[in-house]
């Protein structure tokens, strides 16, 4: 903290008693201040601070349970060191200021704005703060209304040092009136040029309720002259205003001799008034000050809050389906509810003009309109291309209206008296209306209420666009899965059903071969042993598409799967091509899973096979490893994308590698990088793989380079199916 001269302390700390602020009961209006304040920032705690000479004092305190601090600890000697708005969006973010014991401890800052308390003379006397539990940011509008309401502060302190300086000459006046006179007519005039110089009104009053001083805007306010007043009763000239707040408030302030302040709105001048009262030995002193625009942009902010509270709470009811009907349904009913409309109904419209009212609320009595088809010429003429364009109609009262005599007629016969129609548009085209009747009498449609049906009317639009994409995108999904489910079955009749023919064939060729060979031309040795092959490869063929369309018509169900049991099991049936190769197989501790027992041997196995076919020269080295863990994707393993859940598998091997453009291809079914006499097979057991891993809702993958081998990964979640 910087190093304050004593001088200029000393001045501050004087200037800030002068006040008499300090240990003072709480007020209304410093409270209203610190709640509009909380209300602009959404903030949970503000504090409208007076820094005295070892501690900081709160005069009003929100989201605070301490009426005090020690003065260094905080954070307002910021503002005090650079007296000017200091914002910290985040505590944490600075070193210094993390180690503040507002920031360790109670309250737990993390987010500060800070208001200086300037007087006009220039002494800082404290602090208006806003402050949060957690990091944020505050608009240029908000960080302006806090500054606006820092103002606000010092008016009530300077509103306070005139009132008192103006009850105590005033008490000075009455006590002494009679004895000194001549110093009385003095101070008279010395207060009425104080009075006079006051920008809103005040006026005096005695112990029996007579005016004793009304200044200039006293008079304009009460809309009285002075004349009118003084010496009179303020109950005898203002009968009205009788078992009013002012009346009880005023003789509370003279009972407990205690200051009081309340707003309170006067009919007669149409404004709201915030009005302090301090009571004397001899009378009562009544200052005005005028809150009607702060009154009304608070009632604007309530007024917004609340439509944007219903606005969200109707749109979140209509955006929690997708199904249209539903939709459509939660609208009208909810609209209806909220605008206490006699009748909200939905019209969808054609392309020639005519519509469909397909859904409706309406109170008892009036007539149901529901299902109904409607082909209004008069309204396709004059009103349906204004619809288009996206205006709205508002009529108050259908018999006085500046509208065709045919749409009246049309309204009317559905006992329509006023009537609010807003467009429902779906991307560049009209769907439909969203229409509010009242029919019990006209009604005066507020803007409040178009603004927020049109807002609805978009929500509305939107959501028919998101259902209509979801039946499409269904109706596409069931097409395909029906589509897969019929190619599968296909495949797995098709390939049972040739097994046998071709078992017949193979039989009778491989007869041919060992009864007739050497026995016929090379010719003939040479194309039975063509056929013989052709079949045998044929057989496998066949073999391996059955097993891939098993994958999913002959899964067996998930259990508890040990994979360091399965994994021995497949090197055990993969022995005797692992000694004639060498391989060396390591693996990891391996995890229990949740999965198809065979399925997953079906996995370890067409890697370890394919790690050992696909080797180099020297003896294949094979690593299956597996962790569990959440993985951030990044450039270049784009398809990591893990949950705390899912096991990551991987199989390494020091083959030949492949690259990267082939990394796709080698999952499609049949698709092979090599020639089938220098590496056999069918192509078909890395696509098994992927239906297997998909089937257990995960993913799979290749990592390789040519000549550097590759890794195989794939996932499984912890609890598949």
């Amino acid at each position: 903290m910087k190093h304050v001269s004593s001088n200029g302390e000393a001045a501050r700390l004087e200037a800030l008693h002068q006040y008499q602020i300090l240990d003072t009961e709480p007020e209304e209006a410093y409270d209203n201040l610190a709640r509009l304040a909380a209300f602009i920032c959404d903030a949970p705690i503000v504090l409208v601070n007076f820094i005295d000479e070892n501690r900081q004092w709160f005069k009003a305190k929100l989201g605070i349970d301490v009426p005090e601090m020690p003065r260094n600890v905080g954070l307002s000697y910021l503002c005090q060191e650079q007296r000017q708005v200091v914002v910290v969006p985040d505590t944490l973010a600075d070193e210094k200021l993390a180690q503040n014991p507002v920031v360790t401890s109670y309250p737990y800052v993390r987010f500060y704005v800070g208001v200086p308390l300037i007087t006009p003379k220039g002494d800082m006397l404290g602090t208006l703060c806003v402050i949060d539990r957690v990091p944020r940011e505050l608009s240029q509008k908000q960080i302006e209304s806090v500054v606006a309401l820092s103002r606000l502060v010092i008016d009530q302190l300077e509103l306070r040092l005139n009132v008192v300086e103006i009850s105590r000459i005033t008490g000075e006046l009455m006590t002494h009136e009679q004895a000194v006179r001549t110093a009385a007519e003095v101070s008279r005039n010395r207060i009425t040029k104080i009075l006079e110089r006051i920008t809103d009104a005040f006026f005096a009053l005695d112990r029996e309720w007579r005016f004793t001083y009304v200044n200039s805007q006293a008079e304009r306010v009460l809309q009285k002259t002075q004349h009118e007043l003084l010496g009179n009763s303020i109950w005898e000239v203002f009968p009205e205003i009788i078992g009013t707040k002012s009346y009880s408030e005023f003789h509370r302030a003279i009972a407990k001799q205690m200051s009081v302040e309340f707003a309170e709105y006067y009919p007669s001048s149409d404004r709201w008034w915030e009005i302090h009262a301090y009571p004397a030995t001899e009378g009562l002193s009544v200052y005005l000050q005028d809150i009607t625009d702060r009154q009304c942009a608070e009632a604007e902010l309530k007024r917004q809050n609340k439509r944007s509270q219903l606005f969200a709470q109707i749109t979140l009811k209509i955006r929690e389906s997708l199904q249209l009907e539903e939709i459509l349904q939660t609208t009208v009913t909810e609209v209806q509810k909220l605008l206490q409309a006699d009748r909200v109904l939905i019209f969808q419209l054609w392309a020639d003009g005519s519509g469909k009212v397909v859904q409706e609320a309406v109170q008892p009595g009036w007539p149901v309109v529901l299902g109904q088809n409607i082909l209004d010429h008069c309204f396709q003429q004059n009103y349906l291309e204004k619809y288009r364009q996206g205006r709205v109609s508002a009529i108050a009262d259908v018999t006085d209206a500046n509208i065709q005599g045919c749409y009246r007629k049309f309204l009317q016969q559905f006992g329509v008296k006023a009537n609010l129609v807003v467009p429902i548009l779906m991307r560049d085209s009209i769907w439909g209306l969203l229409i509010a009747h009242q029919c019990a009498s006209p009604r005066q449609w507020t803007s409040f209420e178009l603004e927020l049906l049109q807002q609805l009317a978009n929500q509305i639009g939107i959501a028919l666009s998101q259902a209509q994409l979801l039946e499409r995108e269904t109706r596409q999904r069931q097409e395909l899965a029906r589509s897969n489910a019929e190619l599968e079955q296909f495949a797995y009749v098709a390939s049972h059903d040739l097994q046998e023919p071709l078992r017949m064939v193979t039989s009778y060729l491989q007869l041919l071969e060992r009864r007739y060979k050497n026995q016929l031309d090379a010719n003939a040795d040479e194309f039975i042993g063509y056929a013989v092959d052709g079949a045998r490869r044929m057989q496998r063929l066949i073999s391996d598409l059955l097993n891939y369309s098993r994958v999913s018509t002959r899964g067996q169900p998930f259990v508890l799967v040990d994979c360091q049991t399965v994994l021995a099991k497949a090197i055990a049936n993969l022995q005797v091509a692992i000694k004639e190769s060498g391989a060396v197989i390591t693996h990891d501790s391996l995890p229990q899973v949740r999965a198809d027992t065979t399925q997953m041997l079906q996995v370890f196995q067409n890697f370890i096979s394919n790690a050992i076919k696909f080797s180099r020269e020297e003896p294949p080295k094979i690593h299956i490893g597996a962790v569990k863990r959440t993985v951030t994707p990044d450039e270049k393993h784009t398809n990591l994308n893990l949950t705390e859940t899912e096991w990551l598998f991987s199989v390494r091997d020091n083959g030949i590698g492949l690259e990267t453009q082939y990394a796709e291809r080698i999952f499609v079914i049949f698709q092979r990088l090599h020639g089938r006499s220098k590496y056999p097979g069918t192509g078909i057991g890395l696509a098994i793989c992927k239906k297997i891993i998909e089937r257990h809702h995960g993913s799979i993958w290749v990592e390789s380079e040519p000549g550097q081998g590759s890794i195989f990964y794939f996932t499984i979640p912890d609890k598949a199916g």
